[in-house]
């Protein structure tokens, strides 16, 4: 905790004083740093220590075990939802908080792995010696999950439902990408939680929820004394609930700030921006697209097909009628869709997805694009056609939402080869409207093979039941 005088210099609402707790007097703030400064300080054995005694620990009631957080994880966490970043906030600082009582360490503090530096896994965590291993992961660099379009100055919304809202893209691109590319049970969001490395990636994203709060330039969260932060956070019978205003706008109020709170302005193996102010540019999207995969004939539009992902890139083409195009059309002039909606006049639908065993192992995810250009220019970026990703990850979310529909967090249950398909809606109306084509004879939708590791498994990895377009509201 830190002091009353420290939390009125925090950008918390002086209304809000009333609803926290007394604190100590005069409590420095803790520092999260990155994992290569940390594992050189004198705290490293601490959470090795630490994270070894709480694997021992086979009470999966009591939070110093191990076993209590994925739990927790799985039945409380919210995905693909509001509150992403903040119910996560809160679940980093409990687990931190029991961390430092199992190591007997006050001086513990969680570190964060920057793979916008360091984008292969650190070497600890391949060490099967150390506490930090977990077997089963599958990939080791995530340089293909990373991205430079949540930090834009065009993002200047927080919440999802917003346009360019900040929550929903940082959950894009790089958090969910990086648990598909690391693979094993990494790529799981019901047992993410029991791989070490799932601390410092979640690190990672409040680092940079700390870090897009401070760049300011316009950048709006709702304030704290907005009904948005009414409530509390909830992890497990044996933790004290956490109020949402807590996590609001700042990390002080929990006693931490990170070593490094500035946007990543490049990516790894880019050229560094220019550092003269005068020369410096936005923080540019534009990326090496990849070109178009070769393409297999689709259905037509509105009616479906299965389809099968593999190891390999492919795209599909929706040969459009005079009479689609005029529907596309259509959907195109009709007013804009909102940016969050599940769903909207032109929509890439997959029905009844599950993964095979070989998919179940991760390491691997699929950028979905729309018309994708067969050669792209330089200048082309992911902005312009990419709408979305889908990997293990993404499917098991979308399974825990549709679990979770009309019974609370509750309602979730591990997925699996067992598990009901899953249905992934992809709005396209908007992509269209950006890059609108010249001539409407055909839709192709791009499957394009992102990799965590350089010798990946081949076989297939994902079974669509239905995969089509839509030109009509998707129900």
């Amino acid at each position: 905790m830190i002091s009353r005088r420290r939390f009125l210099q925090s950008s918390l609402s002086v209304a809000l004083v009333p609803l926290l707790p007394r604190v100590a007097l005069s409590v420095d703030l803790r520092v999260r740093q990155s994992w290569d400064a940390f594992r050189t300080g004198p705290t490293y054995a601490s959470l090795r220590n630490a994270i070894g005694l709480m694997r021992a620990n086979k009470n999966a009631a009591d939070p110093a075990s191990w076993a209590y957080w994925p739990n927790v994880h799985k039945n409380f966490c919210p995905h693909g939802t509001t509150y992403f970043l903040a119910w996560h906030r809160g679940f980093l600082y409990r687990f931190e908080g029991w961390l430092r009582k199992v190591s007997g360490d006050p001086n513990l503090v969680l570190p964060y792995w920057n793979y916008y530096v360091t984008p292969q896994v650190p070497s600890e965590f391949l060490d099967p010696t150390l506490s930090l291993y977990h077997s089963g992961r599958t990939g080791t660099d995530v340089t293909g999950a990373l991205s430079l379009d949540p930090f834009a100055d065009t993002v200047i919304h927080f919440p999802r439902g917003t346009t360019d809202a900040f929550e929903p893209l940082v959950e894009a691109r790089p958090h969910n990408p990086v648990h598909n590319l690391i693979g094993g049970i990494m790529s799981s969001v019901y047992y993410s939680p029991w791989d070490p490395l799932f601390w410092v990636h979640h690190a990672s994203i409040d680092r940079l929820w700390a870090a897009w709060t401070a760049a300011d330039n316009g950048r709006l969260q709702p304030a704290a004394t907005s009904s948005y932060w009414t409530g509390s956070f909830q992890y497990g019978p044996a933790i004290k609930a956490v109020p949402r205003v807590w996590t609001s706008t700042t990390t002080t109020y929990f006693g931490y700030q990170y070593d490094d709170q500035t946007l990543p302005t490049s990516l790894p193996g880019s050229p560094p921006p220019p550092t003269s102010s005068a020369l410096a540019p936005a923080i540019s999207l534009a990326g090496a697209l990849p070109p178009r995969p070769a393409g297999i004939a689709g259905p037509p539009l509105g009616s479906s097909q299965p389809l099968v992902l593999d190891e390999h890139s492919l795209s599909v083409d929706i040969m459009l009628t005079a009479q689609d195009a005029n529907r596309v059309r259509s959907a195109m002039l009709h007013a804009a869709t909102a940016a969050a909606s599940e769903s909207g006049p032109v929509c890439v639908v997959l029905d009844q997805v599950q993964l095979t065993g070989l998919g179940e192992r991760g390491g691997y995810f699929y950028k979905v694009y729309l018309n994708l250009p067969e050669h792209p220019d330089a200048g082309d970026s992911d902005r312009s056609f990419l709408l979305g990703m889908v990997g293990p990850f993404e499917i098991g979310v979308a399974q825990m939402k549709a679990a979770m529909r009309g019974k609370g967090m509750h309602g979730m249950h591990a997925g699996g080869s067992g598990a009901a398909g899953a249905r992934l809606i992809f709005p396209a109306t908007d992509t269209l409207r950006r890059n609108w084509p010249p001539h409407l004879d055909k839709l192709t939708v791009s499957f394009v093979r992102v990799d965590g590791s350089k010798q990946p498994a081949k076989g297939a990895t994902i079974r669509i039941g239905a995969f089509s377009v839509q030109a009509d509201p998707v129900k």
